[in-house]
């Protein structure tokens, strides 16, 4: 199996993951998101209706949502219930992050096209 073939298996994973898993799983969006992971993760945005509205990559999600996020501005200008969104974050391991992020998020936006990451590009954190 080529890295390619396997990049896109790990990302087709992820995806099932961040689709699959109860929304009632996921974090609740809040001021602090103190249950949010601080591990190297690609995360994913989600209404309850509506699926996926962002796909992201983070060194650290917690930080990253605390510090403010643009998709949940994008949720506030939607007029989306804050009980309607929440965040799921697939932790990634240290050589996972350094070899793949980039690969994996792009492939994830790539087969999802999530509304809000076109509102949004891309950032390498």
């Amino acid at each position: 199996m080529s890295n390619s073939e396997s990049v896109e298996q790990a990302a087709l994973s992820i995806l099932e993951t961040l689709i699959s898993t109860p929304f009632e799983q996921c974090y609740p969006v809040g001021r602090e998101f103190l249950a949010l992971t601080t591990r190297h993760s690609i995360y994913a945005v989600r209404h309850q209706v509506e699926g996926l509205l962002y796909i992201g990559k983070s060194q650290n999600p917690k930080q990253r949502f605390t510090g403010g996020h643009k998709a949940l501005v994008w949720c506030w200008l939607e007029r989306y219930e804050p009980e309607d969104v929440r965040i799921i974050a697939y932790p990634l391991s240290y050589l996972q992050w350094a070899q793949l992020s980039l690969s994996l998020e792009g492939l994830i936006i790539q087969a999802t096209e999530p509304p809000f990451n076109v509102k949004i590009p891309m950032r390498d954190s």
